[in-house]
């Protein structure tokens, strides 16, 4: 039996809608949870480790995995990724891993410093790869959201813009001037745009963010979509019915919710679809955020004896989520845990997901420096 049928059939589904499994509201970028140490920022590798895993290969086997699940029950959910852009081709760090795997096994020396530095001048450009888990993970993904593309010098590569992926911004701007022009630049350039001038105040009000090209179109897709909100923390609403009256009261092509209100009472199954209907009365997308490779202190699944190390895969305190831990999350204990939150999701009917946690990959790939 595969992981796919074995973690998404066994688990129950009431435990999913009870308990959270996702991290407290913080999204990577815009929130400082807990920073790299000194110690972190300065890795030293006094001899090479005997096996290299492909973090991000293992990062795309769980997004497929999920995908492939949910396009099973709907061939239209919708997946979202946050800041999971480089995961769309085979990457320079990859193409450094063959080259090691292949030197070890034909008996060269990696451990002398050279060789790595023989690998850092390959040069290799990021390719698509037909017939791989890359391929597929490309053909499972709808959106890619970045961060800061308008209000600071950062920009997109070729290879992403060439996709034909809808891309989505969340910009930190820094006044109201540079709001305005991040707005009139996205529309131009057909990316979903979600600005905020201070990141405290920002994906907890629905009320108070401008719309940007609002309509009254049918949204079924995400590529059909002309604006976005991000309202993922929802500690401003008292209760569930004023953040439901909020959202019903927009006029938003997409909106995506934690599916737990205040990180315990989930929407139901008829909440969630009153919600798929803007105030104008067009159908819209409500998508629901999780976070894939993050665990959270106090969850349902937790135990009081968890600590960072046991079990050992609970790696390491969130950079963005104050109660969340970064696993192993190729581990076969978080994937059941990943997927039983998962499949309440699909089977509440919402329109997609927005993977939050995806650039964890980063982290190991940092402890084992390739590049």
């Amino acid at each position: 039996m595969s992981i796919r049928k074995s973690v998404l059939t066994l688990i129950g589904l009431a435990a999913a809608l009870a308990f959270s499994a996702s991290a407290s509201a913080g999204l990577y970028g815009f929130t400082d949870a807990h920073p790299l140490t000194q110690e972190e920022k300065i890795l030293d590798m006094d001899f090479p480790p005997e096996t290299i895993l492909n973090y991000r290969d293992l990062m795309r086997n769980n997004i497929n995995m999920l995908a492939d699940f949910a396009h099973e029950h709907n061939p239209d959910f919708q997946i979202i990724l946050h800041e999971g852009g480089e995961l769309l081709a085979k990457g320079l760090w990859e193409y450094h891993l063959e080259g090691y795997e292949k030197a070890r096994a034909h008996g060269i020396d990696t451990s002398d410093p050279s060789f790595l530095a023989e690998l850092k001048q390959l040069g290799v450009t990021s390719k698509y790869m037909p017939g791989t888990r890359a391929a597929a993970f490309r053909q499972n993904i709808n959106a890619v959201a970045y961060n800061d593309l308008y209000c600071t010098p950062r920009k997109l590569d070729r290879e992403i813009k060439d996709t034909g992926l809808k891309l989505i911004a969340v910009s930190r701007c820094p006044n109201a001037k540079a709001f305005d022009k991040a707005a009139e630049l996205s529309v131009k350039d057909g990316v979903l745009l979600y600005a905020f001038l201070q990141p405290n105040k920002a994906f907890r009000h629905i009320r108070r963010q401008p719309i940007i090209n609002e309509n009254a179109r049918n949204i079924f897709r995400v590529n059909e979509a002309a604006n976005i909100s991000l309202l993922i923390d929802d500690s401003a609403y008292p209760d569930k019915a004023a953040m439901i009256k909020d959202i019903r009261n927009s006029n938003y092509d997409i909106v995506v919710i934690n599916p737990l209100f205040h990180e315990k009472e989930p929407f139901s199954a008829n909440e969630v679809n009153s919600l798929k209907y803007k105030k104008n009365g067009a159908r819209r997308l409500i998508v629901a955020e999780q976070n894939i490779s993050e665990a959270t202190s106090g969850a349902y699944y937790w135990h009081q004896d968890w600590e960072i190390d046991n079990p050992s895969w609970l790696r390491r305190l969130s950079f963005a989520n104050k109660n969340g831990i970064i696993t192993e999350y190729w581990n076969i204990n978080w994937q059941r845990i990943m997927s039983e939150y998962f499949k309440s999701i699909v089977m509440i009917n919402y329109d997609g997901v927005f993977f939050t946690g995806v650039n964890n990959f980063r982290y190991f790939e940092k402890l084992t420096p390739l590049e």
